[in-house]
């Protein structure tokens, strides 16, 4: 019976990750529509990018998901190949107990009550005698209804055991023509990013969506200051210029300023640094604050936005994975995400800016 309640449970719990997954799997159809029209109609290189870069954050998390969801599965039939086998051994050990009673029965039961009546034993012997019959009757239907509950959970256990595979199997065959998918969004990407590396109007065209988007981010933080109340009397990070630790391990390849970028010849201004990092390396956050953005943003890709209450915000964009949620309180040094390149135009990097009363300054005067 406990074994039962808890495959019961783990059905339960098989159901509601099914749930998830079905969810997931249709927020990702969607935006793969949206990639699909997009690719019809005349947008920017960034919006397409964008959507692209959506649709492969998307993409990874369903095969993560497929793959928990796979090594459960194993487990779950490795446990129940476990019970099979000790309820084989159970019932092929209570059928020969079964089997030698049926026998005995079959020689005895016809004549039993003739020879209690026949018998010359005293009244005492005879109840004797009858009370351990009704015993013995009374055990053998224990041992049937005991082996008829055991076949039971045997046929459920060989059935629920059969579906999980041919379901692990689904799943094999599910995250193969993901990882498929993936691979063409990739491509996909790195075309339209080759392209305008050789076409003079998309290299203006992205320009003016870079700077667009540098807009709309200090229009973002402009909005937060509104909100924000100071709590501190003093500045944590003008207390520690030069000496904050860095968000990330990694080569710092555009500095803050006035950047050409090297590919596209795009001119614009870089309001922080730009890191390059190994793909999915830890991002921390350089100082104690507080998470007030943590999603997508035009142009920076996933993006974490920390108010450190003294009037300064650290961003961290492109990254792979968002591992804060908003509202958050976090210390210097908690991993807040990984390196990815969401966004990016370069690769895997963190785009890595503070922000000093709403204006940019440049980190590495802060960083030690």
């Amino acid at each position: 019976m406990k074994l039962f309640l808890i495959l019961l449970c783990i059905f339960v719990q098989v159901e509601e990750k099914q749930k998830e997954l079905d969810e997931l799997k249709a927020r990702l159809t969607n935006v793969r529509n949206e990639i699909r029209k997009l690719e019809k109609e005349k947008v920017g290189t960034l919006t397409k990018i964008e959507k692209i870069d959506e649709g492969m954050t998307l993409t990874l998390k369903y095969i993560d998901e497929l793959t928990s969801q796979e090594s459960k599965e194993k487990e779950r039939i490795a446990e129940l190949d476990r019970e099979i086998a000790q309820l084989e051994t159970k019932m092929k050990m209570r059928q020969d107990d079964l089997r030698e009673r049926l026998l005995r029965l079959y020689k005895w039961r016809p004549f039993y009550k003739l020879e209690i009546l026949l018998s010359s034993k005293s009244l005492p012997e005879i109840l004797s005698s009858s009370y351990y019959l009704q015993i013995l009757a009374q055990d053998d239907r224990k041992a049937f209804f005991e082996f008829k509950s055991d076949w039971g959970k045997y046929q459920t256990d060989k059935k629920m055991r059969q579906e999980l595979i041919e379901t692990l199997e689904q799943r094999k065959t599910e995250k193969k023509s993901e990882l498929n998918t993936l691979n063409e969004e990739r491509k996909k990407r790195k075309n339209i990013l080759d392209a305008v590396g050789k076409q003079k109007q998309e290299k203006r065209n992205i320009e003016r969506e870079l700077k667009s988007a540098q807009r709309k981010l200090e229009e973002l933080i402009v909005e937060l200051q509104k909100k924000r109340e100071r709590t501190r009397a003093t500045s944590y990070l003008d207390n520690r210029m030069g000496a904050l630790t860095w968000p990330c391990h990694g080569e710092v390849v555009t500095h803050f300023g006035n950047v050409i970028h090297p590919k596209y010849n795009t001119k614009t201004k870089n309001n922080g640094i730009d890191i390059s990092a190994t793909y999915g390396d830890n991002v921390y956050a350089v100082a104690p604050g507080k998470v007030v953005y943590a999603d997508r943003f035009m142009g920076y890709g996933n993006l974490v936005l920390i108010d450190h209450l003294d009037g300064y915000y650290s961003l961290y964009g492109h990254l792979a994975e968002i591992l804060i949620s908003v509202g958050a309180e976090v210390d210097m040094g908690r991993i807040i995400g990984r390196i990815g390149e969401s966004g990016s135009l370069s690769g895997p990097m963190l785009h890595f800016e503070l922000r000093k009363d709403g204006k940019p300054v440049d980190p590495l005067a802060y960083l030690r």
